[in-house]
């Protein structure tokens, strides 16, 4: 017998165990016990402050939707999901150092590309460059899928110097500061952007 078969019946189970839980006829069976027997005079108060108020519809409802999650946790497909979420939370951390790493030689290959510009007779430029990464967390979407998020401070940087080398040698001044937040997916075994 397969894993698929058996998790099919497992389903089958829980699926008919709700449906018989959330059945009226136990409902009411439930309200007629609760009629027969006498309320504290707590509940007798509360009761009486809303007319034809009943408990039974919310818990219902809220029993309905556990089911339904439950349901949706043991299926075949969401367990795969599950499996694949532990494999790709365990690999993000990793994914995350690379990112950052990248970040890093990005912004050294907009230092080694920058364009100089003459303004009241100096050489300006501006580069991109990028803080550390200040978050990096992975989550299970509502329906099990697995998603990387990886925030980190975005700069724009302004030099200035009466030559190119004099420009490319002088501090940075930041122009603007962006934080940056990117979603990424897990797919095939591996994180993509």
């Amino acid at each position: 017998m397969s894993i698929r078969t058996v998790a099919i019946g497992v389903v089958a189970a829980f699926a008919f165990a709700a449906l018989l839980v959330a059945s009226p006829a136990r409902a009411q069976s439930q309200a007629a016990a609760a009629e027969a027997s006498p309320a504290p005079p707590a509940l007798a108060a509360e009761g009486a402050a809303i007319p034809g108020a009943s408990a039974s519809p919310a818990a219902k409802k809220t029993l309905q939707q556990q089911v339904n999650t439950l349901i949706a946790r043991i299926t075949p497909e969401r367990l795969k999901r599950d499996i694949e979420f532990k494999k790709a939370s365990a690999l993000f951390p990793g994914f995350c150092k690379h990112w950052e790493e990248d970040l890093r030689e990005r912004e050294i290959d907009n230092l080694q590309k920058l364009r100089f510009f003459q303004k009241d007779g100096y050489e300006t430029a501006t580069y991109t460059g990028y803080g550390k990464v200040g978050q990096c967390e992975s989550h299970q979407s509502k329906d099990g899928y697995s998603i990387g998020k990886i925030s980190y401070e975005e700069f724009i940087y302004y030099i200035v110097g009466k030559s190119e080398d004099d420009a490319r040698h002088a501090a940075p001044k930041t122009v603007s500061d962006t934080h940056t937040t990117e979603i990424f997916r897990w797919d095939n075994g591996k994180w993509f952007y």
